[in-house]
């Protein structure tokens, strides 16, 4: 049977856990709404392109012009 390491989990992610919870106040601030808006406005893009609506619109302004 495989001997148990005991203590050794929590020691070694402890450097891991002080090292990423460090913020520089000079990173890029992103906030949870633009996140939110981004996933919004990309899954639309993609549900208006599914359906051919790029194309219809495009269709539609060509007559235009």
């Amino acid at each position: 049977m495989a001997k148990d390491k005991k203590g050794s989990g929590i020691q070694q992610a402890a450097g891991l856990i002080r090292y990423f919870d460090e913020e520089s106040e000079d990173a890029i601030q992103i906030s949870k709404g633009m996140v939110y808006a981004a996933c919004v406005v990309f899954s639309l893009t993609i549900y208006l392109q599914y359906n051919g609506v790029w194309a219809w619109m495009a269709d539609v302004l060509s007559g235009i012009v």
